[in-house]
């Protein structure tokens, strides 16, 4: 309230202006609507700040009232006036200041006594919207008698009504009924109780049930151990400086009695990671003890997969696995040292399973990360199970990037605290320990309201999409301290705080379904009906095959709840914050109204009829679990296949049921399923294909897999055909290859240009190589031109920034170059320009001497056949025509192109050109290094018939040689295991050159580190290789 003493904030000296922006503020209609006043509106047009405007609210707020100080008089005014006479009191009313003000301030006091604000966000019928009528007028509604002026407003779906019938025809919108069932599952969610001892104790004892049936014991861990000396006995004579050790649930106890065999061989630095595996392969084939065994080199942490002969267990083999090995010895010695944490992490890898949310290749989570999120809750669950360690060592969040985890040593875990970029004083790094457990143990809590409060914290409480999980603190880590994007789940490695390893769930459909598996699974479990939890039961009349009860599916249908008694269990965020849930929830049939259906209907007053509640607010009227879902039509088919799976279980003879899926039942009544048809309702799985990262289907039946694109039998080739296709091909040549006359010009413009530059720059000695050189130049392609300095072999010791420079500033001086640019940031540093009288662009690059002996390579092998010129060509024209030549697009190099068809070429049989690279003369091969790299070759084609029997033995026609080019690359050559390599006849694998992440792998014959296929996107690869196959079924249309 303002100082009376101050005229600067006395309401008698308010402006008019001041006075009604206030009034309109506090009024509900100028509140609610589009034109309400908004301090952050005053501040953009310059008015007062926000202080200053508040403070006014404020006051105009509390003098505008009937009662309190109307029109900003003081409070000795008014008693004075009260203290008169009536006549007085009487003028003193009709007097009118600013009869406009009065006249408006009168219109908002008579609208705040006629109308009222109704929330519909959360009705679906007509009944609900006249029952919330009536609450608000606090008598019988009728909305033809009642002079009562309603406003309704939808939160949801930002709509405001000025009257009833469009308030009623907005409810029957698809958009406001889905949101507002969504509201209605939330609130169902945030009602449900918390469980009581005896369903704790009942839970307690079917997890315990499920983590004997399906997990490991001692009998099972010892087994693996045997397996382990088994792999170790076949590989130890051919890796004798290798340790195998077992890593992940084989260690931590945390997988299942089927579970994957992982071991791991920490090799010397002499050994290379490749031939580590490919021995183990070798040698496991040969093995007597195992079969099956093939390589999986193409993931992410490559493998050799095996099957143990006796037991039937899989077993996969990696190399140098040291960050899964670091994460295991942790969760291991956590397991030791928690006893609750085995069967928490066993039964929610066993929910993740059934849920089929546990597959990395079908877009699901790896299988750690469900320990993780365990470990993650019970750190910050309202008793703490486990400790933090960053507050552990007590250092704030700000801390947290400075802080790592190490190791695990002896029930601690080891961490180092780096202040290197910081400027503070004091030690730049600090290392330390801290305990895994507590010291001092407090009261055991029961292992199923653990489990309940689990599944309530991931589908309820922790807010997934905005938040990380991470083991390292209980605090709110959120996604802009990651600069990670806020998007489906981010589960931090404890030890490599950089990577998300739930990455692997990219797919928003996979992520809907995980968050709606855990409203169910938690609706389900939190919420049982004492004696009829987990029953099945038939009615081949209802055509309902699975039926249970559920105490909460009444709470909604009671007209008190709503998100006002939700929020007593949960912050105010929650409900915005889970506004978009796929629960479960319960309506009754007649709730879904058809959308066309009169709005005046007599009968809708009598569909919704209420449900009586127990005192513990249970509805046993019923027996049906999820009705709800098979109501949202749009929600994609929730009930699809699921009868089957639930009548399979009913006609399952009981001594074939196995104890997760028959009920588990304890003497309290309580009964629960582990089975699908419970936790995701009957919505099913989503398909993730991880090639082309799309929905729907997996990867052995992606249609934008090249490999599954069927060719028809293709006729055999006649003469006539054969010799049509000769032609094309010579004709593509000579189309685009340069006559005698360009390629003399072209000799012309180097002489001139090394003329003029010997006079700027003395010893400058211009090479022309590439197209230009090589014999594979179209007509006016650039001209590519290297210079070098006489007398000295490298640019060792020069700047080349600067000699770019100085010859940009020289070819500026030449009367027939124009656009002079010098590009000195890229890898190689040019000059580029434009050669004005033959229309022709080039570059000079300083000391690419690399790119010299490539051209004199490939100007070879155009030498030696005079079909490798043609199919070069041929190629390239193929390349330009389906728009795939274009390597700054995503595609391929006409360089990268030309190695496919030498490739090709040496790998005919007979071939048509040697490798030249593996021919040499003497005993021993000779080395050449140009900047690091062996760039030796067989040059002397003259005598090449002396040294290569395979001359001039290849009689294919230029025809036949490109119709089996085609044929190569779509039927024969495979691009995810093999490189395209010209350097070597042997076939050179990808996973050999750990280019396994690339769609195709094209080796530069020199720079070996060079792959020409990296910068082709997956897109691109698969529809270069659709076109081969189009293109070969074209030519025998």
């Amino acid at each position: 309230m303002a100082d009376k003493g101050s005229r600067k904030f006395s309401p008698r000296y308010r402006r008019q202006k001041e006075a009604d922006e206030a009034e309109s503020w506090r009024s509900p209609l100028g509140r609610d609507s589009e034109r309400s006043y908004s301090p952050k509106t005053k501040r953009a047009h310059g008015r007062p700040s926000e202080s200053e405007g508040s403070r006014r609210a404020k006051a105009s707020l509390a003098y505008s009232s009937p009662e309190g100080r109307a029109f900003g008089q003081s409070p000795s005014h008014r008693d004075r006036l009260q203290r008169g006479s009536p006549a007085d009191r009487r003028n003193w009313r009709e007097r009118q200041r600013d009869g406009q003000k009065h006249d408006k301030l009168g219109s908002v006091q008579s609208w705040r006594e006629k109308s009222r604000i109704v929330r519909i966000e959360s009705c679906l019928t007509k009944k609900d919207v006249l029952q919330l009528c009536s609450e608000a007028e606090g008598t019988d509604w009728d909305l033809k008698e009642s002079s009562v002026s309603l406003k309704f407003r939808c939160d949801r779906c930002k709509v405001y009504c000025d009257d009833v019938s469009p308030a009623l025809g907005h409810i029957r919108e698809r958009t406001h009924r889905k949101k507002a069932k969504e509201l209605q599952k939330l609130t169902l969610l945030l009602n449900i109780p918390p469980p009581g001892r005896a369903q704790c104790l009942s839970l307690s004892s079917a997890l315990e049930g499920v983590v004997a049936e399906v997990g490991l014991n001692a009998q099972d861990l010892k087994q693996r151990q045997s397996i382990l000396a088994l792999v170790e006995e076949v590989l130890r004579p051919v890796l004798p400086d290798c340790q195998f050790r077992l890593y992940g649930s084989s260690c931590t106890q945390f997988g299942f009695k089927d579970s994957d065999v992982n071991i791991d061989v920490k090799f010397p630095s002499h050994f290379q990671h490749p031939d580590v595996l490919l021995v183990a392969q070798e040698h496991l084939s040969k093995s007597a003890l195992f079969v099956s065994v093939e390589g999986d080199f193409h993931r992410r942490m490559p493998v050799v997969v095996c099957k143990e002969k006796s037991s039937g267990l899989i077993c996969k083999v990696s190399a140098g696995n040291e960050s899964a090995c670091l994460t295991t010895a942790y969760l291991s010695e956590l397991a030791n040292l928690e006893p609750q944490l085995v069967p928490l992490v066993v039964c929610f890898r066993y929910w993740a399973k059934i849920c089929c949310v546990d597959q990395m290749d079908e877009g699901g989570l790896p299988s750690y990360c469900f320990a993780l999120m365990v470990i993650s809750f019970l750190q910050r669950c309202k008793e703490p199970v486990l400790p933090s360690y960053l507050e552990s060592v007590g250092l704030p969040l700000s801390k947290l990037k400075s802080f790592s985890l190490t190791g695990v040593e002896k029930g601690h875990v080891l961490w180092v605290y780096d202040q290197t970029s910081s400027d503070s004083s004091q030690d730049k790094v600090k290392k330390g320990k801290c305990p895994l457990v507590f010291k001092v143990r407090s009261p055991s809590v029961l292992l199923g309201k653990l489990w309940i409060e689990l599944l309530r914290y991931y589908s309820l409480e922790f807010q997934i999409p905005e938040k990380v999980i991470s083991v390292r603190t209980n605090s709110d880590l959120w996604r802009d301290l990651k600069d990670w994007p806020k998007k489906r789940i981010a589960i931090e490695d404890p030890f490599a705080v950089q990577r998300n390893v739930a990455r692997m769930l990219n797919s928003q459909m996979m992520f809907e379904y995980l968050v709606h598996c855990l409203k169910t699974t938690y609706k389900y479990f939190a919420s049982p009906s004492k004696s009829t939890a987990g029953k099945l039961s038939s009615s081949s009349q209802s055509g309902r095959s699975v039926r249970a009860a559920n105490h909460v599916d009444s709470v909604k249908r009671s007209p008190k709840v709503d998100l006002k008694r939700s929020r007593v269990r949960s912050s105010p965020q929650s409900a915005e914050e889970l506004e978009d849930s796929d629960c479960v929830i319960e309506l009754e049939p007649d709730e879904e109204e058809d959308a066309e259906s009169d709005l005046e209907t007599e009968g809708e007053d009598e569909e919704d009829e209420d449900i009586e509640l127990d005192r513990s607010g249970c509805d046993h009227s019923g027996d049906e679990i999820f009705p709800f879902e098979r109501e949202m039509s749009d929600d994609g088919g929730s009930d699809a296949g699921d009868p089957e799976e639930a009548a399979s279980l009913l006609n399952k003879p009981k001594a074939e049921l196995t104890k997760s899926e028959s009920p588990q039942t304890a003497p309290e009544g309580f009964q629960f399923v582990f089975s699908k048809r419970f936790f995701s309702n009957g919505k099913p799985p989503v398909l993730i294909c991880s090639l082309c990262k799309s929905d729907g289907h997996l990867k052995q039946d992606c249609p934008e897999d090249f490999k599954r694109v069927e060719l028809e039998p293709l006729p055999l080739m006649t003469l006539d055909f054969l010799q049509i296709l000769n032609e094309v091909c010579e004709q593509c040549y000579c189309d685009f290859a340069p006559d005698d006359v360009e390629v003399k010009v072209r000799e012309h413009i180097l002489q001139d240009f090394e003329t003029f530059l010997r006079c700027q720059v003395p010893g400058a000695k211009l090479v022309l190589f590439g197209s230009s050189k090589n014999g594979f130049g179209f007509k006016q392609s650039d001209l590519d031109i290297c210079m070098t300095l006489e007398g000295q072999d490298t640019a060792e010791g020069l700047d080349s920034m600067a000699v770019i420079e100085s010859l940009a500033k020289a070819l500026r001086k030449h009367h027939s170059l124009r656009n002079i640019l010098p590009i000195t940031t890229a890898k190689v540093p040019i000059v580029k320009f434009y050669h004005t009288k033959t229309g022709l662009e080039g570059d000079i690059s300083l000391y690419n001497t690399l790119a010299l002996h490539n051209t004199q390579l490939l100007a070879s092998y155009a030498a030696i056949d005079a079909r490798v010129k043609i199919l070069c060509y041929v190629m390239k024209v193929f390349a330009k025509v389906c728009d795939i030549g274009d390597a700054s697009r995503g595609s391929l190099s006409s360089y990268a192109y030309t190695l496919m068809v030498l490739y090709f070429l040496q790998q005919r049989s007979p071939p048509v050109i040697p490798v030249l690279q593996e021919m040499y003369v003497g005993e021993k091969k000779p080395v050449v290094l140009v900047d690091g790299w062996d760039v030796h070759f067989f040059s002397d084609l003259k005598n090449l018939h002396k040294y290569w029997p395979g001359y001039k033995k290849n009689k294919e026609s230029v025809g036949q040689l490109w119709f089996g080019l085609l044929q190569f690359y779509t039927e024969t050559f495979d691009f995810k295991e093999t490189v395209v390599c010209i350097r070597r006849k042997e076939p050179l694998t990808t996973f050999k050159k750990q280019w396994t992440s690339k769609h195709l792998a094209i080796e530069d014959p020199f720079d070996l580190s060079h792959n020409l296929g990296a910068g082709l996107t997956e897109k691109y690869g698969m529809l270069l290789c659709c076109f081969f196959k189009a293109l070969l079924k074209f030519i025998f249309r």
